[in-house]
């Protein structure tokens, strides 16, 4: 005899906890068109019992195999029928933990029970101690109510134009979301007396962007003319990488544009470096447009997404690159004279190197020359100040402050500077040959500056602390075209670096 515990029970548990003329809703399962209206008609009496039954855990949690799963959904359509006003507060709960499966459904719950659930709804929107997306559905059961409710549509209106300007609404990343999502429930309303605050909240950068632009809901408002999709064309994106960065710091996620980005295949190919360090390397200082946190960022998914089709489609050999020239990732591999590392790993071996080698010239000249390379131009700069203090007959020094001064549009401080690598390359210790490249750079730099140009390339003149950078770390790579700005980060085009004849 089979032991009491196997034994499968002839009626389900959950039959007795309701009274009969529910039990054909327990039992309904998935069936096409229900009749709800009829089903109303029978259940006028058992409104506590058909909240109960929206609200049963065990109900909920069934496995979705088992019919019972979809006596909560029945129950709520029943509800949405008899509309009775008890229900409201109860089922408010029901924005939080639906979970997507009817979203639809509980908008013509509140919809049809009026505009005597708007305090309820908008007491949950303004509690931020729910989800986002609970919250959003608040709002979406609001609008709900005003389309459905034409007597009830300014006060909503009104209500949520107020929640715009609330005093929490810079708060955090959740909240500009929240925003957004009141924002365009406001557009689907054609609520134009709320374009003000709409606009205001824009301005004072409280909205998440990614949600909706403020040209969205001009659209919307009829301010400007609606997109034909017969004659669209696609304008050619802005030049550079585009990116959302997540700050660190304040938690939100904004769109920026860089000049260049790049992609250390050495540290992609490492796990235990990339677990410490992203491969995707931006040279320059990334402040938050939002708290102004400097160089506390992380790739938000969709950038992750882009940057996987960006080395794709370098890697896709046959295949035309869908990415404009000027908005690709450049694949390289950062080596300095320990080997292949990340950027930010060669920062901290040259911090420690130089706290055992104060006065090495060379050492405070390799340091600037990867401060360069990361867009860190005021570090490089004190870096390479450094090395020609201890060294002020070395060209190389004077030549990157040249270099840097360039970058900074500062024509008086490179002119000087290039000046000076004239004056001290004579007397200094490197061979002829370089003395001599030092020489022509100097005077091709100054020729430029002195027409008001800022010279397009460094001379390519290499010490043993200069980090070296492969275009083509990995097999399928893209090359770096002839004219293209060198991976080196130099600033020259690459025919006049380290596509130069013997470079």
């Amino acid at each position: 005899m089979p032991e009491s515990a196997d034994l499968v029970p002839a009626v389900d548990p959950a039959l007795a906890r309701y009274p009969e003329p529910l039990a054909g809703l327990l039992t309904l399962g998935e069936v096409e068109a229900p009749d709800y209206q009829a089903w109303a008609d029978r259940l006028q009496g058992h409104v506590p019992d058909l909240i109960r039954m929206v609200l049963d855990d065990d109900l909920n949690d069934r496995d979705e195999n088992d019919p019972i799963v979809w006596a909560p959904l029945h129950a709520l359509e029943v509800l949405t029928i008899l509309a009775p006003a008890e229900a409201a507060g109860p089922l408010v709960v029901c924005l939080a933990d639906i979970e997507g499966w009817a979203d639809d459904l509980i908008e013509r719950f509140y919809a049809a029970i009026g505009p005597v659930a708007q305090p309820i709804l908008q007491g949950f929107l303004e509690d931020d101690r729910h989800e986002v997306t609970a919250r959003a559905r608040a709002s979406q059961a609001m609008a709900a109510i005003a389309e459905a409710h034409p007597e009830a549509r300014q006060d909503i209106v009104d209500v949520l134009t107020a929640f715009l300007e609330r005093p929490d609404a810079d708060k955090n990343a959740d909240e500009e979301t929240v925003t957004a999502f009141v924002i365009g429930d406001l557009g689907d309303l054609k609520a134009e007396s709320a374009y003000e605050a709409i606009r205001r909240a824009y301005a004072a950068d409280r909205v998440d962007p990614q949600i909706i632009h403020l040209e969205d809901v001009e659209r919307d408002f009829g301010m400007r003319p609606p997109i034909d999709l017969s004659k669209l064309t696609l304008d050619r994106p802005e030049p550079g990488v585009h990116l959302l960065l997540k700050c660190k710091v304040c938690g939100r996620e904004r769109p920026y544009t860089f000049p260049t980005v790049y992609y250390d295949l050495g540290t992609a190919r490492d796990d235990a470096k990339r677990a410490k360090y992203s491969p995707v390397v931006i040279p320059q200082h990334v402040t938050c447009s939002k708290c102004g946190a400097v160089d506390q960022y992380e790739l938000g998914p969709m950038s992750e997404l882009s940057v996987t089709l960006n080395l794709m489609a370098e890697r896709k050999r046959g295949m035309p690159n869908p990415f404009p020239r000027d908005q690709r990732i450049q694949s390289m591999e950062f080596t300095t004279r320990w080997g292949s590392m990340h950027p930010q790993e060669a920062i901290a071996r040259y911090d420690a190197e130089i706290l055992r080698q104060p006065d090495s010239v060379e050492l405070y000249i390799g340091y600037g020359n990867v401060l360069k390379f990361i867009g860190h131009w005021d570090e490089a700069e004190a870096a390479y100040r450094r090395a020609v203090e201890l060294a002020p007959d070395n060209p190389e020094g004077w030549m990157c402050l040249a270099q840097v001064a360039g970058a900074k549009r500062d024509f008086p401080a490179a002119i000087s500077h290039w000046e000076k690598v004239l004056e001290v390359t004579p007397r200094s210790p490197q061979d002829a040959v370089q003395r001599r490249q030092f020489t022509e750079a100097a005077r091709d730099s100054l020729r430029e500056l002195r027409q008001g140009i800022i010279p397009e390339f460094a001379p390519s003149i290499r010490t043993p602390g200069q980090p070296r950078v492969s275009a083509s770390g990995a097999p399928g790579g893209s090359k770096v075209g002839r004219n293209d700005r060198c991976p080196c980060g130099s600033g020259k085009k690459y025919k006049h670096c380290h596509g130069r004849k013997g470079a």
